[in-house]
Protein backbone atom coordinates (compact mmCIF):
# COMPACT_ATOMS: atom_id res chain seq x y z
CA UNK A 1 0.00 0.00 0.00
CA UNK A 2 1.14 3.95 -1.01
CA UNK A 3 2.58 5.75 1.86
CA UNK A 4 0.24 9.07 2.80
CA UNK A 5 -0.20 11.57 0.43
CA UNK A 6 -2.27 14.55 1.52
CA UNK A 7 -3.04 16.10 -1.83
CA UNK A 8 -3.33 20.06 -0.34
CA UNK A 9 0.29 20.10 1.43
CA UNK A 10 1.62 22.87 -0.57
CA UNK A 11 -1.49 24.78 -0.21
CA UNK A 12 -1.16 23.73 3.86
CA UNK A 13 2.71 25.01 3.82
CA UNK A 14 1.49 28.32 1.85
CA UNK A 15 -1.09 29.37 4.62
CA UNK A 16 1.52 28.28 6.87
CA UNK A 17 3.96 30.97 5.37
CA UNK A 18 0.81 33.30 5.26
CA UNK A 19 0.22 32.73 9.13
CA UNK A 20 3.99 33.58 9.81
CA UNK A 21 4.02 36.61 8.08
CA UNK A 22 0.84 37.45 9.97
CA UNK A 23 2.52 37.10 12.96
CA UNK A 24 5.10 39.04 11.94
CA UNK A 25 3.36 42.14 11.15
CA UNK A 26 1.34 41.76 14.45
CA UNK A 27 4.53 41.89 16.74
CA UNK A 28 5.66 44.68 14.51
CA UNK A 29 2.37 46.47 14.97
CA UNK A 30 2.44 45.80 18.87
CA UNK A 31 6.31 47.68 18.89
CA UNK A 32 4.89 50.29 16.79
CA UNK A 33 1.67 50.85 19.41
CA UNK A 34 4.35 50.64 22.48
CA UNK A 35 6.27 52.89 20.37
CA UNK A 36 3.65 55.82 20.02
CA UNK A 37 2.17 55.41 23.64
CA UNK A 38 5.69 55.96 25.18
CA UNK A 39 6.32 59.16 22.87
CA UNK A 40 2.83 60.20 24.06
CA UNK A 41 3.56 59.55 27.50
CA UNK A 42 6.71 61.77 27.40
CA UNK A 43 5.20 64.39 25.91
CA UNK A 44 2.36 64.28 28.88
CA UNK A 45 5.19 64.18 31.31
CA UNK A 46 6.78 67.63 29.45
CA UNK A 47 3.36 69.20 29.55
CA UNK A 48 3.29 68.09 33.41
CA UNK A 49 6.48 69.25 33.88
CA UNK A 50 5.76 72.25 32.77
CA UNK A 51 2.33 73.33 34.07
CA UNK A 52 4.51 72.28 37.69
CA UNK A 53 7.08 74.58 37.48
CA UNK A 54 5.00 77.61 36.01
CA UNK A 55 2.88 77.10 38.97
CA UNK A 56 5.78 77.48 41.50
CA UNK A 57 8.10 80.44 39.69
CA UNK A 58 5.61 83.30 40.67
CA UNK A 59 7.63 86.16 39.23
CA UNK A 60 7.53 86.00 35.88
CA UNK A 61 7.33 88.57 33.55
CA UNK A 62 5.21 89.31 30.33
CA UNK A 63 7.68 88.14 28.04
CA UNK A 64 8.33 84.84 29.92
CA UNK A 65 4.43 84.21 29.94
CA UNK A 66 4.44 84.64 26.71
CA UNK A 67 6.79 82.09 26.20
CA UNK A 68 5.39 79.53 28.25
CA UNK A 69 2.04 79.91 26.75
CA UNK A 70 3.44 79.39 23.24
CA UNK A 71 5.62 76.45 24.71
CA UNK A 72 2.40 74.89 26.16
CA UNK A 73 0.17 75.67 23.13
CA UNK A 74 3.05 74.04 20.49
CA UNK A 75 3.25 71.02 23.01
CA UNK A 76 -0.59 70.58 23.35
CA UNK A 77 -0.77 70.72 19.27
CA UNK A 78 2.01 67.77 19.35
CA UNK A 79 0.14 65.85 21.71
CA UNK A 80 -2.80 66.07 20.12
CA UNK A 81 -0.96 65.18 17.03
CA UNK A 82 0.45 61.84 18.64
CA UNK A 83 -3.02 61.09 20.34
CA UNK A 84 -3.93 60.29 16.87
CA UNK A 85 -0.54 58.78 15.21
CA UNK A 86 -1.97 56.14 18.78
CA UNK A 87 -5.11 55.83 17.61
CA UNK A 88 -3.83 54.99 13.53
CA UNK A 89 -1.07 52.73 15.26
CA UNK A 90 -4.27 51.01 17.53
CA UNK A 91 -6.04 50.66 14.02
CA UNK A 92 -3.31 49.31 12.27
CA UNK A 93 -2.66 47.06 14.88
CA UNK A 94 -6.26 45.78 15.51
CA UNK A 95 -6.19 45.38 11.12
CA UNK A 96 -2.75 43.13 11.70
CA UNK A 97 -4.72 41.22 14.65
CA UNK A 98 -7.89 40.00 12.44
CA UNK A 99 -5.67 39.23 9.68
CA UNK A 100 -3.76 36.77 12.03
CA UNK A 101 -6.60 34.95 13.47
CA UNK A 102 -7.90 34.59 9.63
CA UNK A 103 -4.82 33.29 8.81
CA UNK A 104 -4.94 31.15 11.54
CA UNK A 105 -8.68 30.05 10.85
CA UNK A 106 -7.37 28.75 6.95
CA UNK A 107 -4.19 26.97 8.40
CA UNK A 108 -6.16 25.13 10.62
CA UNK A 109 -8.75 24.22 8.69
CA UNK A 110 -6.93 22.77 6.43
CA UNK A 111 -4.99 20.62 9.06
CA UNK A 112 -7.85 19.31 10.25
CA UNK A 113 -8.72 18.33 6.95
CA UNK A 114 -5.24 16.30 6.34
CA UNK A 115 -5.72 15.28 9.57
CA UNK A 116 -9.10 13.72 8.68
CA UNK A 117 -7.55 12.30 5.15
CA UNK A 118 -4.51 10.98 6.93
CA UNK A 119 -7.26 9.12 9.61
CA UNK A 120 -9.13 7.99 6.18
CA UNK A 121 -6.16 6.29 4.94
CA UNK A 122 -4.95 4.60 8.57
CA UNK A 123 -8.18 3.11 8.17
CA UNK A 124 -7.81 1.78 4.87
CA UNK A 125 -4.60 0.61 5.33
CA UNK A 126 -5.44 -1.46 8.84
CA UNK A 127 -7.87 -3.21 6.65
CA UNK A 128 -5.25 -3.97 3.90
CA UNK A 129 -2.88 -5.08 6.51
CA UNK A 130 -5.53 -7.14 8.02
CA UNK A 131 -6.46 -8.75 4.60
CA UNK A 132 -2.82 -9.21 3.69
CA UNK A 133 -2.26 -11.13 7.21
CA UNK A 134 -5.56 -12.82 6.76
CA UNK A 135 -4.54 -14.42 3.44
CA UNK A 136 -1.01 -15.21 4.74
CA UNK A 137 -2.99 -17.34 7.33
CA UNK A 138 -4.84 -18.86 4.92
CA UNK A 139 -2.05 -19.51 2.85
CA UNK A 140 -0.06 -21.10 5.47
CA UNK A 141 -2.71 -23.70 6.43
CA UNK A 142 -3.25 -24.82 3.36
CA UNK A 143 0.37 -25.33 2.36
CA UNK A 144 1.32 -26.41 6.33
CA UNK A 145 3.31 -29.76 6.18
CA UNK A 146 1.00 -32.77 7.89
CA UNK A 147 -2.22 -29.93 7.94
CA UNK A 148 -5.39 -31.12 6.05
CA UNK A 149 -5.54 -29.94 2.43
CA UNK A 150 -9.17 -29.89 1.05
CA UNK A 151 -9.72 -31.39 -2.28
Amino acid sequence: MRRFVFSLQKVLEYRQRLEEQAIRDFAEAQKRVHQQQALLAHLMTLRTQCLQQSSRTRRLTVQMLDVEQTYLSALEQRIEAQRRRVTEAETALEERRRALIEAQRERKTLERLREKHYEQWRQEYLRWEQRALDDLATVRAVFQPGGQTYE
